[in-house]
């Protein structure tokens, strides 16, 4: 489970990954299909299908019957939530430690699912500080 949200949503760091990925698609769409996060998470149609259908279960996005995706406001809340911590662990990894960017983008996604949202503050609070000074 990711410490980061509401202690009643309990997601497995799966369905978190379908969340982000989601939530990064409605980026550039408002709604998205099943072969776009498919294409996105480099998974099979039946497998993103089985994905959605839990995530529906949870309330967290909409979707019609073989239609687009849609997330819902709890969905979008906690996709931006888990994209900011990805985001925070990546920057974090890649331009202060120097983790080369592939690494430090697989081991983001590996470390989002267990930050707590007081260690994602504080880490939030020393890229920007970090940054801030880098850059000023």
């Amino acid at each position: 489970m990711n410490l980061i949200f509401y202690n009643i949503m309990s997601l497995t760091s799966r369905e978190e990954d379908y969340l982000e990925a989601i939530y990064l698609l409605t980026g550039r769409h408002v709604a998205v299909g099943l072969t776009d996060v498919a294409r996105e998470l480099g998974v099979t149609l039946p497998t993103v299908k089985s994905a959605v259908t839990r995530l529906k279960e949870r309330g967290l996005v909409d979707q019609k019957h073989y239609g687009k995706i849609v997330l819902n406001p709890m969905g979008h809340k906690i996709g931006a939530e888990i994209y900011r911590a990805h985001r925070a662990l990546r920057v974090f990894l890649n331009e202060i430690l120097r983790v080369p960017l592939e690494i430090s983008e697989t081991e983001a996604c590996l470390m989002e699912h267990a930050i707590s949202k007081d260690t994602l503050k504080k880490l939030e609070c020393f890229v920007h500080d970090y940054q801030t000074r880098d850059n000023g």
